[in-house]
């Protein structure tokens, strides 16, 4: 007879895997399906050595080594992690619910969709020579710091990443940014602290032209919506300009989506039997989009889950303390 888990996680990242932590303190039989081969969801494969400020308990950490502790914490002897194994459907059979894999099928009383922004690619300039150099000096995102040691690089953008990225390469190579907005989208507290280092930035500046042979050698920088010009040597471009997102098949499992993010209500309950959400990719009145935020989200959507598994037990909040672990 095939296992029936009580509760499955869609999503390797912080938020499912701290959801796969609390399965455990509710004894529940759980598995964490991601589709990437490794886990830690968008922020092992988009920043794992940019430190992270806003996580409780922690005055910085890097993504690795927060996914890291996650891991740490959550995987225990009863949970089952399927990694490598993209969810393409979901189905209801009688009790339970059928998810369809490209790895096989699994069934589970119960699913917590922790997906984050589903599916993501970076935001292109389109300007010449991106193309070209992608890979070769043209970068979206920063696998490894060291790799940009003792480079010019020329960070383009104005969000948290652009001016987290400034602020954690300053000390080890030749900064500059351009940003096409008069106003930054970063916290003021980030861009006060770039603006203090003494950088160039260029503001509101665009990039307009990339130019090398075999890779990445220069860069046509200018003010916007003037004919004004100038070209720096560069070795490294880093585009950070955000992401398009989709949620793939999610979309059509029936679920009410408003703006890329799955509508839930205040107990993270979704209006299909038994299926739940959290972090990035839920909506609701006031919603943000903080990691720390997603922990509490998710421990909400499994207490709900528990209520829906178990309606006739009375449900208590449950702590760590009380269990050891």
């Amino acid at each position: 007879m095939p296992t029936v888990d009580d509760i499955t996680i869609i999503g390797g990242g912080p938020v499912g895997l701290f959801g796969l932590y609390h399965s455990h303190l509710r004894q529940l039989r759980a598995r964490l399906i991601d589709s990437l081969p490794e886990l830690g969801g968008q922020v092992v494969a988009l920043y794992p050595e940019k430190y992270i400020f806003d996580v409780g308990g922690f005055p910085k950490v890097t993504g690795r080594e927060l996914i890291e502790l996650l891991a740490e914490q959550s995987i225990k002897q009863n949970a089952s992690v399927c990694l490598g194994e993209k969810v393409v459907g979901l189905e209801r059979d009688g009790e339970v619910w059928r998810l369809q894999t490209s790895g096989g099928e699994h069934l589970t009383r119960s699913v917590v969709i922790a997906a984050g922004l589903g599916a993501f690619n970076p935001r292109k300039l389109g300007v010449p020579g991106e193309e070209e150099f992608a890979g070769r000096g043209v970068q979206y995102f920063v696998r490894q710091v060291s790799a940009f040691y003792g480079k010019r690089v020329l960070i383009v953008g104005g969000g948290d990443s652009a001016v987290d990225w400034a602020n954690t390469l300053i000390p080890h190579a030749s900064i500059r940014v351009v940003h096409n907005l008069p106003k930054w989208q970063a916290h003021e507290e980030s861009v006060e602290q770039m603006r203090a280092s003494g950088i160039p930035i260029g503001q509101p500046w665009e990039l307009r032209e990339i130019r090398g042979a075999d890779r990445v050698e220069a860069a046509v920088i200018g003010p916007c919506g003037s004919d004004q010009q100038e070209t720096i040597a560069v070795d490294e471009i880093l585009i950070c300009i955000g992401f398009s997102t989709d949620l793939g098949p999610i979309k059509g499992w029936g679920l009410p989506i408003r703006g890329g993010q799955i509508q839930v209500d205040w107990g993270m309950k979704t209006p299909l039997e038994g299926v739940f959400a959290a972090g990035d990719v839920v909506t609701y009145p006031g919603k943000t989009k903080l990691i720390a935020l997603g922990f509490g989200e998710v421990g909400m959507a499994v207490d709900s889950a528990v209520h829906y598994l178990f309606p006739e037990q009375r449900i208590t909040t449950k702590h760590s303390s009380d269990r050891g672990f």
